[in-house]
């Protein structure tokens, strides 16, 4: 039985990621007829708007702390595959 949009919103996002990653698994597996692939598929939408939502609001929650804590308007940078402050300049290998 497929989760409703608000089941999804009381699951933990991780375990929400977690789904997310066994229906693309699904979705690669050849073996699956198309009605179950597309149901999959609308479930897949949805969770994935669902993580997003909440990976925006934990940024905007993240911003005001940083905000309250500097007294100023906190600025945001993506980040590299080590977890650091993404750049412009070149690595330095």
């Amino acid at each position: 039985m497929a989760p409703t949009e608000k089941e999804d919103q009381g699951e933990r996002f991780e375990d929400q990621l977690e789904r997310l990653e066994e229906i693309v698994a699904s979705l690669e597996d050849e073996t699956v007829g198309l009605e179950e692939a597309l149901e999959l598929f609308e479930d897949g939408m949805k969770l994935a708007k669902s993580c997003r939502a909440r990976l925006e609001e934990v940024e905007q929650r993240v911003s005001k702390l940083l905000e309250a804590e500097e007294g100023a308007e906190a600025e945001t940078a993506p980040l590299d595959g080590n977890g650091e402050n993404a750049t412009d300049e070149e690595p330095a290998w």
